[in-house]
């Protein structure tokens, strides 16, 4: 019932608005990053580089300095935490101190 009451609030919300769903689109999109550094990319890029492979580093940089932006090269690092990130130390459970 919470969240039909929701909807409801939110649809009767953007009938009173005067914006296009293509405005309102662009404007979230403008303030909703699409690419935001996880654990396990952390992860990733600081096991590369503990081999003296500074790649993803650098890969995940050139990402992060337009995470608003579309980046099809850059694709894969918009996807759901993989399963084996799951259980793998410093990708999930992490404590205060990390």
């Amino acid at each position: 019932d919470n969240w039909q009451l929701w909807f409801t609030d939110y649809l009767e919300h953007l009938n009173q608005e005067n914006t296009s769903d293509e405005e309102r689109i662009t404007l979230m999109n403008s303030v909703n990053p699409k690419y935001v550094l996880r654990n396990y990319m952390a992860q990733l890029a600081i096991e590369s580089a503990e081999k003296g492979d500074y790649s993803l580093i650098n890969e995940l940089y050139l990402l992060l300095q337009k995470p608003y932006e579309e980046q099809s090269e850059h694709e894969k690092w918009f996807a759901k935490r993989p399963d084996w990130a799951l259980e793998k130390v410093g990708c999930s459970m992490l404590s205060c101190s990390s």
